[in-house]
């Protein structure tokens, strides 16, 4: 069972052209938005992207707070507005453990769950089960996930629990990148042509979401939470 705190803060995004999934994490009492970068690629501070609220899409004006390095595929910015509940979601790896079940979030080929008036407009999220099969903690703090992505799903959250616990207290791990893919010849009949597919392997890519805090913490401009404000 996925919980409020991980679905009010999942929503489905477009710029440029292409579609994808952010989610907010609130750190130093401050809320930001975190995608994969490719979903935001050519973003610069005070761009507009959309978001997809009351079956329209929706102007958004934000200001960047950064993309990762070339090699990290995470970015984060900062709306003019608060746009989740204050619900708790530690972003963390913490209390990650091999082998244990995670889940993802997002909006795969525009699908989407009719919220009703649940979630202020904003539709809620598809939800995925994934098993956490590696993850490096060196510069690439990367993940791989045991599970099927699909487009769409880029920028969504990885949400888990703590072994062992009894309680449904989820915190954020990582941004879905992509999916390992494999390339294979296709066939007509007995003969062979040059043409390729690329077949889904099952191989989830992920990024920490330490990467997001150090982009955060870099340059802490997200908007302030009403507790902060004065």
């Amino acid at each position: 069972m996925i919980t409020t705190n991980v679905i009010q803060r999942t929503f489905q995004i477009r710029f440029g052209g292409s579609t994808g999934t952010c989610f907010t994490i609130d750190h130093d009492q401050r809320q930001y938005l975190v995608t994969a970068k490719h979903c935001l690629e050519g973003l610069v501070d005070g761009d507009i992207i959309e978001i997809f609220r009351s079956e329209v899409w929706k102007r958004l004006p934000v200001s960047l707070v950064g993309h990762g390095p070339d090699y990290v595929d995470v970015s984060v910015v900062a709306a003019s507005q608060q746009l989740s509940p204050i619900h708790p979601l530690p972003a963390t790896t913490a209390h990650m453990a091999y082998g244990q079940d995670v889940f993802f979030l997002g909006f795969p080929f525009g699908l989407a769950s009719d919220s009703r008036d649940l979630n202020g407009g904003f539709p809620f999220p598809l939800v995925k089960k994934a098993t956490l099969s590696a993850i490096n903690f060196g510069p690439n703090a990367v993940m791989l996930l045991d599970g099927l992505n699909n487009p769409g799903f880029s920028g969504g959250p990885v949400v888990y629990t703590k072994p062992g616990s009894a309680r449904l207290d989820y915190s954020v791990a990582g941004v879905i990148s992509g999916y390992r893919f494999n390339r294979l010849s296709v066939d007509h009949g007995s003969d062979s042509t040059p043409l390729t597919v690329n077949e889904n392997t099952g191989i989830i890519i992920a990024y920490s979401i330490n990467h997001a805090v150090r982009i955060i913490e870099n340059n802490p401009i997200g908007f302030p939470l009403p507790d902060a404000q004065t």
